[in-house]
Order: C-alpha cells, then structure tokens, then sequence
C-alpha cells in the first residue's frame, strides 16, 4: 500500500505513511506489582529499593553497551550486594515475563489498522533478549518493521534514532504517527518532525487515531 492522503490542522493536505508504536506500556502494560515483587524477591530485596537500581543502568542494557550478566551484575552492585550470586537466566525471565502483559485494547487497534492496510512499526527501546521475544510472538507480525534500541544502538528520545526509524521506513518524519506512553519521546518525536500521540488508553489512542488518519484507515469496514 503506497501512502495515504489525510487533511491535518490547517486542511493542508498531507501524507500518513507509516503509524508506529511504542512497546512498553502501549503494547503492553508496565510491570505489575505482583512481577516487581518476584523479581526483587530474586534480588534479595524489597520492590522499592529494587526498581531504583533496575533502572539506574537500564539504559545501557537497552542500547546493547552491556549484555544481560553485566547489567544484572551492576544492578546487584548498585543494590549494595555486590558479593551475592547473581543467577542471570532466571533474572533475565522473570524481567521478561514482567513485560508480556500485553494490552488487549492496544493490540485490537494494532488489528484494526493492519486490517485497513495501515503500515505498522514498532520502535521499543528493549535489550536484545526483549527484543527477540517479540519478534517470535504471533501478534508482532502485524509489524512490517520491528526497530529496537539494542539493534540501532540508540535510544529514545536521541532525535537520531528517529531518524534511523524513518531512514529504514524509507519515509519522511511529517509522513509518520509516532505513538509511546513517555512525553519526553512524544516531545522528540514532534520535534523531528512526526505527529505523535501520547498513549494513555487504548479507546482515546483510537479517538486521537480518526482525527488523524484518513477515512478509509479510520472507518470501520
């Protein structure tokens, strides 16, 4: 499907090309307390203290700068237990696991605009090991391209990232929805230049959606 026309703001017409989504908190929900609490048990901690120090050095881990063993390591240091056993595979599952509550509103709308033909992508920052369970899961398919900070080695917000996204969507940034749940990558993505939406639920992203896309995207069929 080539690009669509839809008429925005001031009624000049323009372009929707391709509508990309967040992972974390869009396709799925943020950990629950009762997956903090596993994993902090893990640690050896309370989740209180435990989610400080996951992401003091997360944003190494997902920029692939670390591998999964010295991200869990720097964690335990900066948890001041330096010296205890750090069991890396079950750390890395239950982390995992923490992430696959996925949103079933967010995922009808994903169906909702493949089914209409929409160009879909996903922009996550995710560590590799993140990145390959996606990529295995049925519902990702729906995503023509799957871009993650561990592969780019670049992360939201970094406006570069943006533009390695367009650069491989082969398409412009003012021809890009950009939808996430963080306002500093909606900020970033609008300063690059895309029309960016901040996810708060799945019913006000389709709402926000009509008023963007073109009919024949946002019509029911």
């Amino acid at each position: 499907m080539g690009s669509v026309g839809t008429s925005v703001g001031s009624g000049v017409d323009r372009t929707v090309d391709w509508v990309v989504f967040d992972y974390g908190g869009v396709i799925c929900r943020p950990p629950s307390p009762a997956a903090g609490r596993r994993l902090a048990d893990a640690a050896g901690v309370e989740p209180a203290e435990f989610w400080s120090a996951f992401w003091h050095h997360r944003a190494d881990y997902d920029l692939g700068a670390v591998d999964a063993a010295a991200y869990w390591r720097n964690v335990f240091v900066r948890l001041g237990r330096p010296g205890a056993e750090v069991e890396v595979e079950r750390l890395v599952a239950l982390d995992l696991s923490a992430w696959l509550d996925l949103d079933a509103g967010t995922l009808e709308v994903v169906d909702m605009l493949a089914a209409r033909g929409a160009r879909l992508a996903l922009l996550s920052n995710a560590p590799a090991e993140m990145a390959r369970l996606i990529d295995g899961e049925g519902w990702s398919a729906a995503f023509r391209h799957r871009l993650y900070s561990a592969d780019l080695r670049m992360a939201k917000p970094d406006a570069q990232i943006y533009h390695r996204m367009c650069a491989i969507l082969g398409t412009r940034p003012d021809q890009v929805v950009f939808i996430d749940d963080r306002l500093e990558n909606v900020d970033a993505a609008e300063g690059v230049g895309m029309r960016a939406l901040l996810f708060q639920d799945a019913a006000k992203l389709w709402s926000d959606l009509s008023f963007l896309l073109p009919a024949s995207l946002a019509r029911p069929r």
